[in-house]
């Protein structure tokens, strides 16, 4: 036997204080949250946090980097003060040996300062343009020699892998023997 169906007609309000067989779905989500709006707040609030460490990242990278330019700048601006101050130095200490010099041969030739300074500047000329000259053919020297270094381990590689070099073959075709 089956249970009489309840009179469609009749509609009886749910109990105070409770909820009755058939619930409003309205009031169930305002209850339950939703899942997917859960997920969604997270991921934004992850990517925010994410932003946010890209963003120091970034920006202790680009202090870094101005770090870096600052101390470059410093140590630049103390080096020219130290090359100044040294070039001073050095210049400083030079006048005072070609005085001295020009001092001495002046007492030398008898008290003559004008021939003591003239000598000094005369010497100290022939001293510097001996030492350009000496330089200048000490490193044309050096430089030639390794250039003709450089050519010969060329043609000792093109002798090695072609059974002649560039000079040879051009021997051979100016005497007519060529290929």
């Amino acid at each position: 036997m089956t249970p009489p169906l309840e009179d469609p007609t009749k509609f009886t309000p749910p109990p105070a204080g409770g909820r009755g067989r058939f619930d409003d779905p309205v009031d169930a989500a305002e209850e339950r949250p939703n899942p997917a709006v859960e997920s969604f707040h997270r991921l934004k609030r992850d990517l925010d946090e994410l932003k946010e460490y890209g963003s120091l990242y970034i920006a202790t990278r680009i202090d870094g980097i101005k770090r870096t330019v600052r101390n470059i700048g410093l140590y630049a601006a103390v080096g020219v003060l130290g090359l100044i101050a040294g070039g001073a130095l050095v210049a400083t200490a030079v006048g005072l040996i070609v005085v001295g010099i020009a001092n001495l041969l002046s007492e030398l030739f008898g008290g003559r300062v004008w021939l003591g300074n003239m000598a000094t500047g005369i010497l100290i000329l022939a001293i510097l343009a001996g030492g350009v000259w000496f330089m200048m053919n000490k490193l044309t020297g050096t430089w030639r020699s390794q250039t003709m270094k450089k050519y010969e381990q060329r043609k000792q590689a093109q002798r090695e892998r072609f059974g002649h070099d560039v000079a040879q073959r051009a021997a051979e075709d100016r005497s007519g023997k060529g290929h």
